[in-house]
């Protein structure tokens, strides 16, 4: 038998179907009557008329009619029948506990089952949007401690990458993201240059890039079509790393600037002379430099107070 407690792993505000059947964790508590806690009778304090005492709980659990029983010496019958009616509805109300209980674990087992089934059925044939890998057969998904397995079921390549499941995988597992390129094709012609035209479809606008794509995903490399998608991002990055240094060149002329009307500033304010006693501070070249530069223009300054 259920104890007076029972927890449910669901939320209240969110019913369950079941067999056709609604419930919630409300409507499951609600059977559980808060009465069911510890409840006594004193038959002996009854009124002189013999009235019954304050009305009993709806429902009694055994562990209270057994503390009833225990503090009570006599009981008169309509306070036992209140306690048989009480223990009654206790009954009715775990048989419909045990009931749901039932629905509920029939439920999660038909689930079960269902998820056994779809892995089954996808070892035996593709999952949606995926065909048998007969293009690369060098194509490997990695696992744990350097071990690979074979790339069985792969989708179309997007951004350069293809979607790839081993053959022991199901339809609750994550597809693995694997890089493709082209085939190179071997003949005795001469590799040519890629021409103006497919340069310009290359980096062309998102319209006509979109049938130049679908284009190359009829082919049976996907490999082209891959290497189409990576040849545009990368594209777009050297786009925007020029743009960076534009803008980086255009901030450094700006600060260039800024620096030379700086130094025009302390020349217009005579500022070397002004601090002509700290020029000690100076590595001995620049010193020797300078001096020679004062010969040379005929003028003499003071160095760390002695004369040059």
């Amino acid at each position: 038998m259920l104890s007076n407690t029972h927890t449910f792993a669901a939320n209240p505000f969110a019913p369950i179907t079941v067999n056709n059947e609604h419930y919630s964790f409300i409507h499951i508590s609600a059977l559980i009557s808060p009465a069911m806690s510890d409840y006594s009778v004193n038959a002996s304090a009854e009124s002189p008329t013999g009235s019954h005492p304050a009305s009993p709980p709806s429902c009694y659990s055994p562990h209270t009619v057994e503390n009833i029983f225990a503090t009570n010496a006599t009981i008169d019958s309509g306070t036992l029948h209140d306690i048989a009616t009480g223990l009654v509805q206790t009954v009715k109300n775990r048989e419909e506990i045990h009931r749901f209980e039932v629905l509920t674990f029939k439920d999660k087992i038909k689930r079960l089952e269902s998820a056994i089934e779809g892995y089954a059925e996808t070892y035996e044939r593709a999952p949606d949007g995926y065909v048998c890998n007969t293009m690369y057969p060098d194509l490997k998904i990695p696992h744990s401690e350097g071990a690979y397995t074979e790339a069985y079921w792969v989708s179309p390549a997007h951004d350069g990458y293809v979607q790839a499941y081993g053959q022991e995988q199901g339809p609750l597992d994550i597809p693995y993201s694997l890089p493709v390129y082209t085939r190179p094709i071997y003949s005795s012609e001469p590799i040519e240059p890629i021409p103006a035209w497919f340069h310009q479809l290359l980096v062309s606008a998102p319209a006509i890039y979109a049938n130049f794509t679908k284009a190359a995903h009829r082919l049976d490399d996907w490999g082209v079509a891959a290497d189409i998608a990576r040849y545009r991002k990368l594209d777009n990055d050297l786009s925007c790393i020029n743009a960076e240094i534009e803008r980086l060149e255009a901030e450094a002329g700006t600060t260039r600037i800024a620096k030379t009307i700086c130094e025009g500033q302390l020349e217009l304010a005579r500022a070397p002379k002004q601090l002509a006693h700290m020029e000690c501070l100076a590595t001995p070249f620049v010193r020797q430099r300078n001096e020679q530069l004062a010969i040379r223009r005929g003028w003499k300054k003071s160095v760390c107070g002695r004369a040059s």
